[in-house]
């Protein structure tokens, strides 16, 4: 069962976030529309996006909804009454994805990553998360920031996987902390829904 539905609509961004927002309002759908970009999600190509920086295609916009906001979003979209705006595309998210790595030199750092990436949603699941702690000698202990040699040290890396809502949680917690480098969320996408 899908928790999310990813839509692509051809329009200026500003004409269809208003639209989207208005539409979240005015039905008072619940859990906001996630817009790919504000939230680091992989989009299009780069051949999709050189095609819209030529004016080959109006400009495309990615953004995620709740699978039962969804038939309200494809409804309203295919209203000839809804003029600027274009569904290209509307498919069901399967699940989302993302990989991150770390260095950390304080204890609580590395407990926020643990906690992070420890302590995740029970449908998420993390591959890969070893963190390789070192320690140094006690006289090494002190102030830190340009020192060559840290006391404290926790690396590591791995995957995240899982349904959208659960994975975006978590994706947002790691964004959180500066020394995640995390990429973006990749959308596993299956079957495209259509209105009616």
């Amino acid at each position: 069962m899908t928790d999310a539905v990813q839509f692509i609509v051809e329009g200026n961004e500003h004409l269809v976030l208003g639209f989207l927002r208005g539409l979240f309002i005015g039905a008072r759908l619940h859990d906001w529309p996630v817009v790919n970009d504000e939230r680091g999600i992989r989009t299009e190509s780069f051949a999709e996006q050189l095609k819209g920086w030529v004016g080959i295609v109006e400009p495309i916009n990615h953004f995620v909804v709740p699978a039962t906001a969804a038939p309200q979003v494809l409804a309203a979209l295919s209203d000839p009454r809804c003029k600027g705006v274009k569904l290209r595309e509307a498919r069901i998210v399967k699940a989302a994805s993302f990989s991150f790595k770390f260095k950390v030199f304080t204890e609580e750092a590395g407990q926020q990553v643990r906690d992070i990436f420890g302590k995740v949603p029970a449908d998420v699941h993390v591959t890969g998360f070893d963190p390789k702690e070192t320690r140094g000698a006690p006289d090494t202990k002190g102030v830190e920031l340009y020192t060559p040699v840290h006391h404290y040290r926790l690396q590591g890396h791995g995957t995240v996987a899982g349904p959208f809502r659960h994975v975006l949680y978590v994706h947002e917690q790691a964004r959180r902390l500066e020394q995640i480098a995390e990429t973006e969320m990749v959308l596993e996408l299956g079957a495209e829904l259509t209105a009616g």
